[in-house]
């Protein structure tokens, strides 16, 4: 068989079958017997394990790749101008003539979001002058943080923070998707992996050869096997960072501390303050002023609510009402704890289903941190908790009981008020999308950030795209519990027969009529996503792996490719993994070879490639 000529573009799912075509469950199918003996016999080379991944899993779009060329070449092959959106442009958004512009920022809390917001901010409209207000006697929620891929572009990238001292200091580890014990009872479990849209192997196949999802994809097979992006090859390391999206597991105190470091050193003023008192304008339509524990008055152009739940600006002061997801989402507690692991390192959250709700599990270096999310209706926190010890008997002590409410409220962005995480919206934590949306919330904020206070178009549109990603994930998480099978107590029986999903009912009806969703044509995909009223989110490909990983039942096409094509692509993924180090030693030599972690910011590397809107 020949080689794939250069830049030719494969599909993740293959089309439909026609007279003269199998079905092929994936379309990376030209992974050869001959290629892979290469790769596992005795000349392995670091070229050659990236031939390897890029049979796997490289998608090349030659239309974007020749126009980002383009840019670059006409701009002195500085990647920076390779996008519209780049730095310099925005320099440029507010000018000496503008009526009543924007200029001083009042940050209101800090945490996660206050000090994301602040250093956003202050990389990407350097002209603002940003104030972050928070009391040192309010306590950081001490848990642990799982992330999605955005993450990475966002925080190094976007916000311009280097990722060796963030390594040193904020010590991550990696998360390549969720493990999900989750789904039917006699499925042990499934991964929700973040190379889900490339179906890299095949999900199909994997069903009917292996009896599950464990082997869909690159990522999945790596999470299968504990394995973790970094491999050795005659004692030498290869990094494959730059290649494979993932996620951070973040230890909470450790990031908001560093974070507070750098916003210090990058200019943002921080006051030790209490707000006594929120005094809005007669007419109640904006913040006029700020009162401290101290008298003081203050005023800003901009407030930035980051105050959570009791949403102090946008909720108490402007009376935006709170719009309840309670009838999709029954939970409404969080027990938190943290047990040993014994050095045991997984390179994954895992979700476990239990009796009243379920139980994250983040993996630190040197413990796993917990959360057991149920529902106040069917649990108290005394039965959470010994729930909780009989399945991890090791557990510390607990930490707190979160009491939260998902939802969000009915502007994100009133007056002269942008409300940025949880003063705005929570969902329950379980597809780790807080900080996400954090980001997500504050990268558009930059992007339509208004030229001067009397415009009000930026506003609208924030407004419709925030809430329209809120109510997305919503029914995306709804999908989780009204078709776990896996329990069949008070709670679970009420979600599965009485929790709303009206807005996901359309997708799901779909899948079972003709799944996988990726599996359609072009324009059928592109008519199922421009018919929802509300975000699609993670896409079609999101639905696809939950609604296979929990068995729901659909009318799924016959596989024509032989089985030998998708063993093929799995031994070719198995030859990776038996290589990989295990997580700790990992970490170590990222510490050690500073130049990997740079390799994920080069322009051809997936951040870029996946979120061109979070790298300017």
């Amino acid at each position: 068989m020949r080689p794939r000529a250069p830049g030719r573009v494969l599909t993740p799912w293959a089309a439909l079958p026609t007279p003269s075509a199998h079905i092929v469950d994936c379309g990376l199918v030209d992974v050869t017997e001959n290629r892979v003996h290469a790769h596992v016999g005795a000349k392995r080379s670091e070229g050659a394990i990236r031939r390897i991944l890029g049979a796997i899993v490289t998608l090349r779009n030659d239309a974007q790749e020749s126009l980002r060329r383009i840019l670059l070449e006409a701009n002195g092959d500085n990647p920076e101008y390779a996008h519209y959106w780049s730095r310099h442009r925005r320099h440029e958004v507010i000018t000496s003539g503008e009526a009543a512009p924007y200029r001083r920022i009042g940050i209101v809390g800090g945490g996660t979001a206050g000090y994301l917001a602040a250093l956003a901010l202050r990389a990407r409209l350097p002209h603002l002058e940003v104030t972050l207000i928070e009391s040192s006697d309010i306590p950081i929620i001490g848990v642990g943080e799982a992330t999605v891929p955005h993450i990475v572009p966002f925080l190094h990238q976007f916000c311009e923070i280097g990722a060796r001292e963030f390594y040193e200091k904020v010590r991550p580890t990696w998360k390549l998707g969720i493990k999900f014990e989750w789904g039917p009872p006699e499925v042990p479990h499934f991964h929700a992996t973040f190379d889900w849209e490339r179906n890299g192997v095949g999900a199909l196949g994997a069903l009917k050869y292996d009896g599950d999802l464990t082997s869909m994809s690159l990522l999945s097979l790596f999470m299968e096997h504990r394995a973790t992006p970094i491999l050795e090859r005659d004692g030498q390391p290869v990094s494959l960072l730059r290649d494979v999206s993932f996620g951070y597991h973040l230890e909470n105190r450790r990031l908001v501390k560093y974070l507070h470091e750098v916003a210090a050193a990058r200019g943002v003023t921080r006051l030790d303050r209490k707000i006594v008192d929120v005094v809005a304008t007669p007419d109640g339509a904006e913040i006029d002023h700020l009162v401290t524990d101290q008298g003081e008055r203050l005023s800003f152009d901009l407030y930035v609510d980051c105050t959570g739940f009791r949403s102090l600006l946008l909720e108490r002061a402007l009376g935006s009402k709170f719009v309840s997801f309670a009838d999709t989402l029954y939970t409404d507690r969080a027990l938190t704890f943290s047990a040993p692991n014994g050095g045991r390192i997984n390179p994954y959250t895992t979700a476990t289903t239990m009796n009243s709700g379920w139980t994250w599990s983040i993996p630190h270096e040197d413990r796993n941190n917990h959360g057991y999310v149920f529902s106040s209706a069917y649990c108290a926190p005394e039965e959470a908790e010994r729930e909780a010890r009989a399945r991890w008997p090791e557990m510390g002590e607990v930490n707190d009981v979160v009491h939260f409410r998902s939802g969000r409220h009915e502007d994100c962005w009133r007056g002269n008020v942008v409300a940025v995480g949880n003063a705005h919206a929570f969902v329950e934590p379980l597809e780790s999308t807080g900080l996400f949306m954090i980001c997500i919330t504050i990268q558009k904020l930059v992007a339509l950030f208004p030229r001067s206070r009397t415009d009000s178009s930026a506003r609208t549109l924030f407004n419709e795209f925030i809430a329209s990603r809120w109510d997305g994930l919503r029914w995306f998480l709804g999908l989780h519990f009204k078709y776990n099978r896996r329990l069949d107590t008070p709670f679970w029986r009420d979600v599965r027969a009485n929790a709303d999903m009206s807005g996901g009912e359309r997708l799901v009806r779909a899948f079972q009529e003709h799944g996988p969703l990726l599996a359609r044509p072009p324009e059928v995909r592109q008519l199922i996503l421009d018919g929802s009223s509300v975000s699609v989110y993670f896409g079609l490909a999101g639905w696809d792996n939950l609604l296979l990983g929990q068995r729901v039942p659909a009318r799924l096409p016959e596989l024509t490719e032989p089985r030998e094509d998708w063993e093929r692509r799995k031994r070719a993924v198995l030859a990776l993994i038996s290589h990989s180090v295990d997580h700790a030693r990992a970490l170590q030599i990222v510490r050690e070879r500073p130049e990997f972690l740079a390799e994920v910011n080069a322009r051809d590397a997936w951040p870029r490639l996946q979120f061109p809107g979070a790298t300017p």
